[in-house]
């Protein structure tokens, strides 16, 4: 059986394209956690009238990693399919996703791609998602995308309620495991992209904590650094030999770069008042 875990916060302007596009996905069950919204997001929920659809309501809004938690214990697929509230699944990507299951394998990542590719937001969008599926294909690793991936249930039983990158700590423990992790580049879902710098900057300093979490306070070695990103950088020089390139790249440098300063003092001063991240409005 096959469970599709999302856990929501005020989604009411995704929710009911995105249960739907599941709904035609070979899936046994969708269960979603509304986690303290506010919104219509619960109506929209309880409106949709399909046994495959379960709903878990709770009252306050906890964060992620505490409605994965009871994605995880309450599932009743032996595979669950981890996805945003906000992502588009692209048709078919569930069988790309579990044909790539074997023994030795543990979780399978999912490919996302923009779903607003237009203007300077657009690009820097499709270089984004350009890199890292080509980092995928070369070695998937650890690096997993929060936005669509699919785990066998029992290796994972709980996270930390206060882990900031759900998606990378459930990566590492799965290699623990000597389980793999593989990429299933067909398994595609379709993201939005920010489109303002504050929302830009919000969402890539919160990630970038993340990272500083991990290595800092759960003693994993990660491989994103502003070392390692910087470098990555340089990969995608060539493309400032275009008119597009030329304008819109160093904008994009810029801010990354005030990105990791930013999530550096998040660590530092407010690492105790971010287990609830802001809510990403543009993406929305």
């Amino acid at each position: 059986m096959i469970t599709v875990g999302i856990a929501v916060y005020n989604e009411e302007k995704n929710i009911k394209q995105v249960i739907d596009l599941w709904l035609e996905e070979p899936i046994d069950e969708i269960l979603v956690v509304s986690s303290g919204c506010t919104d219509n997001t619960k109506k929209i929920i309880t409106s949709i009238k399909n046994k495959k659809l379960r709903l878990i309501t709770e009252k306050k809004r906890k964060g992620k990693p505490s409605a994965i938690n009871k994605i995880l214990k309450h599932s009743t697929g032996n595979t669950i399919i981890m996805a945003d509230g906000d992502v588009f699944p692209k048709k078919g990507c569930t069988n790309e996703l579990i044909q790539k299951f074997d023994s030795s394998v543990g979780i399978v990542a999912g490919r996302p791609i923009p779903h607003n590719t237009k203007g300077i937001y657009g690009y820097w969008a499709k270089i984004s998602f350009e890199e890292q599926h080509k980092n995928r294909l070369k070695n998937c690793g650890v690096e997993l995308t929060g936005n669509l991936y699919a785990l066998k249930k029992g290796l994972i039983q709980k996270i930390p309620k206060d882990i900031l990158l759900d998606d990378a700590y459930i990566a590492y423990k799965i290699k623990q495991e000597n389980k793999k992790i593989v990429y299933a580049p067909n398994a595609k879902v379709l993201v939005k992209f920010p489109t303002n710098i504050k929302d830009f900057l919000n969402q890539k300093a919160r990630t970038r904590t993340g990272w500083y979490q991990l290595r800092h306070d759960e003693n994993i070695s990660v491989k994103r650094t502003f070392k390692n990103d910087t470098i990555q950088a340089t990969k995608t020089m060539k493309s400032l030999l275009t008119i597009k390139g030329f304008f819109y790249l160093p904008p994009f440098y810029f801010l990354s770069a005030i990105a990791w300063i930013k999530a550096w003092m998040n660590f530092k001063f407010k690492k105790n008042n971010l287990k609830v991240w802001k809510h990403i409005g543009s993406t929305k």
